[in-house]
């Protein structure tokens, strides 16, 4: 049985609680404002992190400089950034906050606590849970509630009475949508949605195939559903002219899963393969960061409760394996360490949640050539454990 990774944060509790500038449709309980924007230049910030120290609070700031003052918005974090916007995911309290994209302060806070699901014993609300935000050039953000199967539109700062139900897509009623993709297809916003299809009654284990959905924003419909060729779509999915790249573990017990590794689907075709199998890398995939020319990955081995991590490398177009869970980058670590993972530029940004000396370490590697990576020499420090990592955007001359 798989260990329960920081890379999914405590979705199993999920019976638990329940932008504009304005504060948006509904409200979660307990939860924070968006606080100010610190007014900064923000010059010198290179990344949007997001961390949280054992899920019992959380941080969102620009590292360096901003992460001194950075906000706590919810216990359970995830960031997302879509066509030039910024989002950190608040899951816990069914919140989404945009953030300044240079800055990753927050500027505006959104609310699909409506769409929570009940429980059917007590009527109370429990989370909807979302998992993943993506903007289309119309401002319309699709979300994907894990828990809730469904996907919510929100626009004008405003959360849509228009949704997509999600449960025929998994006979148990809930099909796992994890992560969302805008791109644009012959001149038309899609959204790509992956569905995990996990085993409810099996502490949410891999047994069938995962699904992609292709939804058409402008008409709020599916248009297709495509079978992947692996399992268990993980943790954000990585964009790179077009393809969207996927992190399949399949499940983290084991490192030779047929049906693992790196997916790589055509959002021009809507057709898919498994790039690398899980084997050749040595470990299960847990989240995958592409640019031109260079893929990485963060890989986990496969004894339950320790999860070992390292980073690996591979070519996004060939899919060639360039270095291995044997012979990593960076790792392996003692236990599930090493988690988020950005590139900007020709640098790769890992995140360690092994406290350190004065805080949590985000490593930096620089590519050189095709795609070898030695360390800077350098790493930015949080003030607790990462969780996703974005690279942040210059400031726009004004």
């Amino acid at each position: 049985m798989p260990s329960p990774l920081p890379a999914r944060p405590p979705r199993w509790l999920a019976a638990s609680s329940a932008g504009g500038l304005a504060v948006a449709a509904g409200t979660a309980c307990g939860a924070v404002e968006a606080p100010a924007p610190s007014g900064g230049s923000c010059a010198d910030v290179e990344l949007i992190a997001a961390g949280s120290t054992n899920y019992s609070s959380s941080v969102v700031c620009g590292a360096p400089g901003e992460c001194s003052r950075g906000a706590d918005l919810g216990v359970d974090p995830m960031l997302s950034t879509s066509n030039g916007r910024y989002f950190f995911l608040s899951r816990d309290n069914d919140l989404l906050f945009e953030l300044d994209p240079s800055c990753g302060t927050p500027t505006s806070r959104l609310s699909v606590a409506p769409l929570a699901p009940r429980d059917p014993s007590t009527g109370r609300a429990r989370m909807a849970n979302p998992h993943d935000a993506a903007a289309a050039p119309d401002g319309t953000i699709v979300v994907a509630l894990y828990d809730a199967a469904r996907l919510a539109f929100l626009k004008d700062g405003a959360l849509e009475d228009t949704s997509i139900d999600l449960s025929p897509y998994d006979a148990d009623g809930n099909p796992q949508a994890d992560a969302v993709s805008v791109v644009m297809v012959d001149g038309a916003a899609k959204a790509f949605v992956t569905l995990e299809r996990l085993d409810d009654d099996d502490f949410l284990r891999s047994k069938q195939t995962s699904q992609m959905l292709r939804v058409d924003v402008a008409t709020r419909s599916v248009e297709a559903v495509i079978d992947l060729a692996g399992r268990n779509p993980f943790n954000p999915m990585s964009e790179l002219r077009g393809a969207l790249f996927m992190a399949e573990p399949g499940n983290f017990d084991a490192a030779d899963d047929e049906l693992a590794g790196i997916e790589r689907f055509d959002t021009a075709t809507s057709t898919s393969r498994l790039l690398v199998r899980e084997r050749d890398l040595g470990g299960s995939v847990a989240e995958v960061a592409v640019t031109e020319g260079c893929g990485a990955a963060i890989v986990a081995g496969p004894q339950p409760t320790v999860n070992p991590t390292a980073v690996v490398t591979f070519d996004p177009d060939t899919g060639e394996v360039l270095s291995t869970f044997q012979a990593p980058v960076l790792g392996p670590t003692p236990g599930y360490d090493l988690q988020g993972l950005a590139w900007r530029g020709d640098d790769l940004y890992v995140g360690d949640r092994r406290p350190g000396a004065s805080g949590y370490a985000v490593h930096v590697f620089t590519r050189a050539g095709r795609c070898a990576l030695t360390s800077a020499g350098r790493s930015l420090e949080l003030p607790q454990s990462p969780v996703a990592l974005r690279a942040a955007r210059p400031p726009q001359p004004r």
